[in-house]
């Protein structure tokens, strides 16, 4: 364990320059019996509902108009609840390393932003457990939230997050080119062969145009080509399991084929180079697809594409299987205002926070509030809106079920990156992939 958390400080070190975790006096060394400093029964902390006044801080990330939706639903919690201040604090794109940053100098927010970290986070005792408060509300209802979302939120049989949205990852793709190359207008039963050829047809090396965007560094768009080829992958235990197999091999070829060997997207080199995002490429045509989730909607209904285009489901190989981009809200174990922070979080995730992010077509509710879920089927925006929600019973998190996750995810975009940039095959690829992410999870 202390070699693990050694690798942490490391990674952190080089992420943000900073030093981490230590000298946290939450920080616990074993996985034994956690306390944190209130468990949702504070008797001096104001509930922000006592006519007392009362500062929340909350950790935000995302594009402007993510950003705005986060300050509609603040204003409208503000308004019903005049003695409440709530202070957004910016943690940017490098949320991880920031909101550790955070909690290391003592200064981390009272509503932490959560993406695929809560592991990691309550092994760590950041957060604090919502089970008494859940427990000792009855307004609240937990059924409300699909149990596929809250298993990854639940640590040591302690429920430490709750989800305010789901975003699948679906397939973006420009209609004009499709039809300006002769390609059909891919379907959502399309096969992994029908989208190869597709990228292949429309790709123009002369033009630096390509047929589909991996963008490199980002872990869960390699796990997904694992996940449909039938890659079991769990990092749960000592040694990583389903990488050694046929399967895992397979889905690293088909990256390679596709990255390194016909060109159909640029390597991870050229994106850095590049400077580019997925929305720039996207957006001036030069690339044909790329994947992602609703997050990209919000910024094309702000400042809309200048041609056609629309979604469609990820093609189906063994499976259809799909990553999601997922945000959940935590609270702080070294919150002053737990109670007050609580009120506001159930708000986040309850009905009318459901609904401003569901208005935004930003994500799909982290619920199964169907009044909300319409509204963005109603918004038919894209056309094919309904491949995102058609998407979600086939979400795969299973890999967020390990306090080493991003320290496996960091080494697993190493790895392939070096593949995907010619320096390695497929073969060395899963050899070094096994060993290294071993080494990790034997602490």
């Amino acid at each position: 364990m202390k070699r693990f958390l050694a690798m942490f400080l490391a990674v952190a070190l080089l992420s943000t320059m900073l030093v981490g975790c230590s000298g946290n006096g939450n920080q616990q060394s074993g996985g034994g019996d956690k306390t944190s400093g209130t468990e949702g029964t504070s008797d001096t902390a104001s509930t922000g509902n006592d006519g007392e006044p009362v500062t929340i801080q909350v950790a935000v990330s995302g594009s402007a108009q993510e950003m705005e939706i986060h300050q509609q639903k603040f204003d409208l919690y503000t308004e019903e609840h005049p003695n409440v201040t709530i202070e957004p604090i910016d943690i940017g794109a490098e949320r991880f390393q920031k909101l550790m940053t955070l909690v290391s100098s003592g200064t981390a927010p009272d509503i932490i932003y959560i993406n695929e970290w809560c592991y990691s986070l309550a092994y760590r005792n950041v957060l604090l457990s919502l089970d008494d408060y859940i427990a000792n509300d009855a307004d609240f209802d937990l059924s409300q939230y699909p149990d596929s979302l809250l298993t990854p939120l639940r640590y040591e049989d302690k429920l430490y997050a709750l989800p305010q949205e789901v975003s699948p990852f679906v397939i973006y793709y420009n209609k004009d080119m499709f039809k300006a190359a002769g390609v059909e207008l891919p379907t959502d039963d399309w096969t992994i062969d029908d989208f190869y050829a597709a990228a292949k047809a429309l790709t123009d090396p002369e033009k630096k145009v390509y047929g589909y965007r991996h963008p490199g560094a980002w872990a869960d768009q390699v796990l997904g080509w694992f996940s449909r080829a039938g890659v079991e992958y769990d990092i749960s235990g000592t040694e990583v399991k389903g990488l050694d197999t046929p399967e895992a091999l397979e889905a690293l070829q088909f990256l390679y084929d596709l990255v390194v060997v016909d060109q159909l997207s640029p390597n991870p080199a050229a994106l850095t180079a590049m400077g580019k995002g997925a929305d720039a490429m996207f957006r001036n045509q030069t690339v044909a697809m790329e994947s992602a989730g609703l997050w990209q909607l919000p910024t094309y209904k702000a400042d809309p594409l200048p041609f056609e285009w629309d979604v469609v489901r990820m093609p189906m190989d063994k499976n259809q299987k799909t990553k999601a981009g997922i945000l959940n809200w935590g609270i702080s174990s070294t919150s002053k205002n737990p109670d007050a922070a609580w009120d506001l979080l159930k708000f986040l995730v309850g009905p009318e926070g459901m609904r401003i992010v569901a208005e935004s077509n930003m994500a799909l509710p982290g619920s199964t509030d169907e009044a909300a879920n319409q509204i963005v089927l109603d918004s038919k925006f894209p056309e094919n809106v309904q491949a995102f929600v058609d998407s979600v019973p086939d979400v795969d998190m299973t890999d967020q079920l390990s306090i080493y996750r991003t320290e496996v995810n960091t080494k697993l975009q190493e790895v392939v990156d070096k593949m995907l940039i010619g320096e390695s095959t497929p073969e060395e690829t899963q050899q070094a992939l096994i060993t290294e992410i071993n080494a990790i999870l034997a602490g």
